[in-house]
């Protein structure tokens, strides 16, 4: 940051700064917080689908869609539960895969070595998630306009001493020895202390002025009479 800007706007940019920085990282603690745990929770979801189905008294209530969401397939099943050739690559477990354009959440699992393979559209979850991440950018945004307009309103209170102490030293009258002191109008803060600086440098510097006016009449006092003498004299030679 130049130095050379103005204190107001180097406070009001620090307040943005750190603003977009705390909201960009709560909204990416958000973001990974609402990912894992809808991760575990569709995990749990799709193992009790899946135990629903396995537990079921006769594989020919098994479903190719038990869930309007849902895909099923068994290895060697019969028709549509046949496991197509693209999932054959699945490892156990839960993951995330794209299929024919579309996002789904697996959950494979072999049992009695029989593979079983349970698909879920994320097409719902995705809009939730888009939903969650332009609210979090608008709120971000807000954030950071809040902190610019709280920034310039605590900036103006905060340099108020600053600007009234600039004021006043640049004030003629501050010279004159009746002039009375700055530092009783400000807190014992930095501002004070600059205050107290700035007078005991006006007092330097008056008690400068005082020495150089009383040489000034020093110096005129011990000149006056010679001059006096040499106009004197010279009068005397001009009339003899």
């Amino acid at each position: 940051m130049n130095i050379k800007t103005n204190l107001r706007r180097r406070i009001v940019v620090v307040f943005a700064l750190m603003s977009a920085f705390v909201a960009a990282m709560f909204g990416i603690g958000i973001y990974m917080t609402e990912h894992f745990v809808e991760s575990r929770l569709i995990t749990i979801d799709l193992e009790n689908d899946l135990h629903r189905l396995l537990n079921a008294q006769s594989t020919n209530e098994w479903s190719h869609r038990p869930e309007r969401e849902e895909l099923f397939y068994v290895e060697e099943g019969a028709g549509d539960l046949a496991v197509p050739q693209d999932l054959e690559y699945l490892h156990p477990g839960f993951q995330e895969i794209t299929r024919q354009g579309k996002e789904y959440y697996a959950l494979v699992s072999t049992v009695a070595d029989r593979r079983y393979v349970l698909l879920r559209d994320q097409s719902g979850f995705e809009k939730r998630e888009r939903m969650l991440l332009a609210i979090v950018f608008v709120g971000f945004v807000l954030s950071v306009l809040l902190a610019v307009l709280l920034g310039r309103v605590l900036a103006t209170r905060v340099i108020a001493p600053v600007a009234r102490l600039s004021r006043q030293v640049r004030h003629r009258d501050q010279l004159l020895s009746i002039a009375p002191p700055l530092s009783p109008d400000y807190a014992d803060d930095e501002v004070g202390e600059l205050a107290v600086s700035f007078d005991h440098t006006l007092g330097q510097l008056r008690a400068a002025l005082g020495r150089e006016k009383l040489f000034t009449s020093d110096v005129s006092h011990e000149l006056r009479t010679p001059l006096m003498v040499l106009a004197s004299s010279s009068e005397l030679l001009l009339e003899g």
